[in-house]
């Protein structure tokens, strides 16, 4: 009847496919049962209730049979083609992590998904959450590929504990913080054990030393052999590298610079986060875009090839947005976009001019697709995300700037002028070559006149004191302008006098005693530029019995250890910080800053504003306090510059790096020793003019410019299109996946709802197989995941599927959410036990219609197909195709996968066709949506091979102009050599030639791998999901 290893279906249920067991069968009531192996454990069943199964399961034929399954069969059957494929039009990390959803942090996981260097700047704005992004980046590439372990994460060193907080409180991602030594290690490790590995490392601690790649004396210890072992690997050694702060990349000629080479070129994917203004002129720029992309930004002039190229799909780009513009005058200029010498196009734009000369419709979504497809095309968006807090309309908290102003009392007046005489005296006496020591000197004496006095007084030598010194390094020498200004600085009555009668400090005491008094709740943040105003200030507060905390550069603690006590300190504490010290730290706990001194450059106050005007800051407004001494030069600066510009209140935007030349400017007008104070005064206001009128260019540029319809650009509506309940693996869908295939298949497993807390949550017990089986599974391929199931799966995890909406709330509670090892635990089960043969469920049922549903009460036949593409960027997709099973009208693929998706989860028991509606059911599949289906795909693979055909040659293109540019310039450095008949000169000349001919065997090997890229290209064939006959009906009937 039946033999051992046969696969056999429930002829009750045929989506559920087994095989039977090696048990020989046995005897009940005058019935056999055979022990067959399902998907959700083994079960012993009659044989009269099965069959065998010839050849995979046909959806049509069991259509046309009436052989219908239950709808919780089409249910796991598309939960779990999400769980474990590639779906281009799913984002995997959307609701996987313990963050609040904010649609522009999935911009970069799209665009670097679809990045063909597989490399990315996010070159964000100050506070909207880099570092989310790259954990959001991370996590979907987990989700994507389970074999991507592999994860490296370079900052500066005071940001290392930052990093691993953030990776296992917001990601379950349990980093470990190593050296050169230990990176070393793991990486010699796994190249065995193939286990994965994430770590953290300072860039100072595996930075290369100079002189590691020196052929006759190599540099020695574990940083050099670090080096060595990344430039000698043939084969990636990091599946994601993420690199912060990453300006401390741009100079080509750094050893930092070297490692980020180094790493990036044995690195799957890699990823560059930095605050940088994005202006694509600067070198600094080019350098770090280099690193994601050599072969296209190594060489200036590609890259100024690319730019000219780009100009025209701008402009078509732009006209797609402008409701102005006609759908024929958009025709017209995607008509006139040429071929590139470098950047390819002309498959994709075969496409768009036929579909456009067949009069698209004038509609706000058609608008945004074309907008989008134009898009696509430009190499130079997909390798730089930059958002703007303007663009983000969650991310609205008002700031309010106070300014603090008031006379300088004798004393002080007479120590400032005499001191601000003296540095004029030695600038104009150097003929002004020492500028930003000036401007540092200068900026000392605006921030504190007692600490300036003591600090010059007691390095110069003319100051002695009883008191300790406390910053001078053993046998530092002062400068020429320290000791010229020590000369008046050397009496200890005038520094006695200026600490005692301190205005701007008794301003500051004022203030915080005020502020303490409207707000006791609230902490204060203090920022100071100079480390040893810092200890001046925590001195002088202490004694006025504030509690104070600092984190400045020279502060050896932890950084983050020092960040979490402020947050844990009670309420009016005060941080003393820098601009150093807070750099990339999170302090949107706070609302209150005050800038005890204003730095001349506004890019440094709102690096300063930016860690409390982040995403996460609860309070609708922040305070910001600036004090300013009357009658000095950075009063000077704050009206002209700061409060003309509209600096402080608003961020700066696209505004960036317009200033960064005006402040170039500034510093020069501020430091020329040869203009009286009122052509001082002259000048600056001039400079200030010029930047009013460039601010007022841009804002008007930008109010011309006509708005993406549907808030912002095409890859965020993409993104808020994926975070429909649909588009997306919910709680539900997770719970429900997971539970029901732990509770059929390990007997005693419990998922228990867990009350008293306002969250859907559960307790779960793992039974003793279940525990030994996932256990086996986590030691292969989870090992390095933090999860309490590794010690406390029999006493019972609580936990919530999907992400912990409020993390610190609820600690006690583990998320699972579809990358967590119980879920890919379940996903293998499952895989494992339909061995070979998807289920291709047929069913109907009937549901209540539901008030926001696209569609009305009616009868609806749907059918969802898989499409798989493999090439440079492999791609599958399910698709879904319905229609009015009265009428026969076709329907919004959209508004059918929401009614699909939606119903299933309201778990609908199975309703049987009668019949005679069994042949009209096949026949509109056969007529309508099969038909339909076909003609979708085969656009859908036309656009595919389109654009992987334009990224081959694109990538061909950027090779061979370098190639042939580079054998050019040598072959005329060797022809002129030789000229000269000089024999050294001819020696020259075989370096050269060796130099060019294993630079073209690389181009050879490159082009050689390209070209078989572009045979990479395949598709498979379609595979029918399943068919459902859904009835929704009027609420209540």
């Amino acid at each position: 009847m039946f033999e051992a290893g046969e696969r056999v279906r429930l002829k009750n249920d045929p989506a559920v496919v087994g095989v039977v067991t090696d048990r020989p069968p046995e005897e009940r009531a005058g019935r056999t049962f055979f022990q067959i192996e399902l998907p959700t454990g083994r079960r012993s069943l009659p044989a009269n209730q099965l069959e065998h199964v010839l050849a995979a399961p046909d959806a049509l034929v069991d259509l046309r049979n009436g052989k219908l399954s239950a709808p919780t069969d089409l249910r796991r059957a598309l939960t779990h083609l999400r769980m474990t494929g590639r779906l281009a039009d799913m984002i995997y990390s959307m609701g996987a992590t313990n963050t609040e959803f904010h649609a522009y942090q999935f911009k970069p996981v799209l665009k670097l998904l679809n990045a063909p260097s597989r490399g990315l700047l996010i070159a964000d704005e100050v506070g909207l959450g880099k570092t989310i992004e790259a954990g959001l980046i991370w996590t979907e590439l987990v989700a994507r590929n389970h074999d991507c372990r592999r994860l490296l994460v370079v900052c500066p060193k005071p940001l290392v504990e930052k990093w691993r907080a953030e990776l296992r409180n917001k990601f379950n991602v349990d980093a470990r913080i190593c050296g050169a030594a230990e990176l070393l290690d793991t990486l010699r490790d796994d190249q065995e054990r193939r286990e994965g590995f994430q770590v953290i490392a300072s860039l100072s601690a595996i930075r290369p030393p100079r002189g590691w790649d020196d052929p006759d004396e190599p540099a020695s210890g574990a940083r050099a052999d670090l080096a060595r072992l990344l430039n000698d690997s043939a084969q990636d050694l990091f599946d994601l590298a993420i690199f912060d702060e990453a300006h401390h990349l741009r100079n080509a000629e750094t050893m930092n610079h070297k490692l980020a080479k180094l790493v990036t070129d044995v690195s799957d994917y890699s990823l560059f986060l930095s605050a940088t203004p994005i202006n694509l002129r600067a070198n600094d720029l080019r350098a770090l875009l280099k690193l994601i992309d050599p072969d296209t930004f190594e060489r200036e002039y590609l890259f100024d090839i690319l730019q000219e190229e780009n100009v025209p799909l701008v402009r078509a780009w732009e006209a797609a947005r402008d409701t102005r513009v006609p759908m024929h005058e958009l025709a017209e200029l995607v008509g006139d976009l040429p071929e590139g010498r470098v950047l390819k196009t002309g498959e994709r734009l075969k496409r768009l001019r036929e579909e456009l000369e067949k009069s698209i419709v004038d509609t706000p979504a058609n608008r945004v697709k074309l907008a989008a497809r134009i898009e696509e095309m430009s190499l130079l968006g997909s390798t730089i995300n930059r958002t703007r807090r303007r663009d983000v309309a969650e991310f609205k908290v008002e700031r309010r700037p106070q300014t603090v102003k008031w006379p300088m009392n004798e004393a002080e007046d007479a120590f400032y002028q005499r001191a601000t005489q003296r540095i004029e005296a030695y600038a104009f006496a150097n003929d002004i070559n020492e500028r930003f020591l000036l401007a540092q000197t200068q900026r000392l004496l605006a921030s504190s006149l007692a600490t300036a006095y003591r600090h010059w007084g007691e390095r110069s030598g003319f100051l002695t004191l009883d008191e300790e010194d406390d910053a001078s390094p053993p046998g530092a020498l002062p400068g020429p302008l320290i000791s010229a200004l020590g000369e008046i600085c050397d009496d200890p009555a005038v520094l006695a006098e200026l600490e005692a009668a301190d205005t701007k400090l008794a301003k500051l005491l004022d203030w915080l005693r005020q502020l303490r008094e409207r707000d006791p709740d609230q902490k204060f943040i203090v920022f100071s530029s100079f480390r040893r105003t810092i200890s001046y200030l925590a001195a002088k507060l202490q004694a006025a019995g504030f509690a104070i905390m600092e984190l400045h550069g020279g502060v050896k603690a932890d950084r983050q250890e020092i960040v979490s006590r402020f947050a844990d300190a009670p309420a009016g504490t005060i941080l003393l910080t820098s601009e150093v010290g807070g750099e990339g730290l999170d302090l949107q706990f706070c609302r209150i800053l005050i800038n005890w001194d204003l730095p001349w450059n506004p890019m440094k106050v709102e690096q300063r504003i930016g860690r409390i005007d982040r995403i996460g800051q609860r309070s609708p407004s922040i305070d910001i306090i600036n004090l300013i001494a009357a009658e000095t030069i950075e009063e000077q600066v704050y009206d002209r510059l700061y409060l003309r510009l509209g600096i402080i209140q608003e961020t700066l935007g696209d505004f960036e790096p317009i200033l960064g030349e005006i402040i170039r400017d500034i510093e020069f007008i501020l430091t020329n020793p040869e203009l009286s104070p009122e052509a001082r005064a002259r000048e600056f206001d001039r400079s200030i003019q010029a930047a009013e009128q460039r601010k007022m260019q841009a804002e008007e540029l930008e109010r011309e410019a006509p708005g993406l319809v549907a808030h912002g650009d095409s890859i965020l509506q993409k993104v808020k299109e994926a975070y429909a309940p649909h588009k997306r693996l919910t709680e539900s869908d997770l719970r429900d996946y997971i539970a029901g295939i732990l509770v059929n298949t390990f007997e005693g497993t419990r998922f228990e709802p867990i009350n008293g807390i306002d969250i859907e949550a559960y307790d779960v017990r793992l039974s003793p197989r279940a525990q030994a089986e996932f256990g086996h599974f986590r030691n292969l391929k989870a090992r390095r995941y933090p999860t309490r199931f590794s010690r406390d799966a029999a006493s019972g995890v609580k936990a919530v599927f999907g992400s912990n909406p409020d993390p610190l709330r609820h600690r006690n509670l583990e998320a699972i959410p579809m990358t967590h090892p119980l879920a890919r635990f379940c996903a293998q089960l499952l895989d494992g036990r339909q061995v070979g043969v998807a289920p291709r469920p047929v069913t109907a049922y009937r549901v209540p219609h539901q008030p926001h549903w696209p569609l009305p009460v009616g009868r609806y036949v749907v059918a969802v197909e898989r499409w798989s593409i493999d090439g440079l960027l492999p791609v599958d997709r399910l698709a879904f195709a319905g229609v009015d099973f009265a009428t026969g009208t076709s329907l919004e693929e959209d508004a059918v996968e929401q009614v699909l998706m939606e119903s299933l989860a309201s778990a609908p028991q199975l309703r049987h066709l009668e019949p005679a509606d069994l042949p009209h059911v096949a026949d509109v599949m056969a007529s309508h949506l099969l038909p339909a289906l076909k003609e979708r795909r085969t656009d859908f693979e036309g656009a595919e091979a389109a654009r992987h055909y334009d990224d081959v040659a694109t990538q061909r293109a950027l090779i061979t102009q370098h190639k042939e540019r580079e054998k050019s310039r040598a072959e005329t450095q060797i022809r002129e050599l030789r000229a000269s008949g000089s024999a050294k000169k001819m020696n020259i000349t075989y370096a050269i030639q060796g130099k060019l001919n294993a630079f073209l065997a690389r181009m050879d090997l490159k082009l050689e791998q390209i070209n078989r890229k572009e045979n990479d290209l395949s598709f498979d064939e379609p595979m029918l999901v399943g068919i459902a006959v859904v009835e929704v009906a009027k609420a209540g009937a």
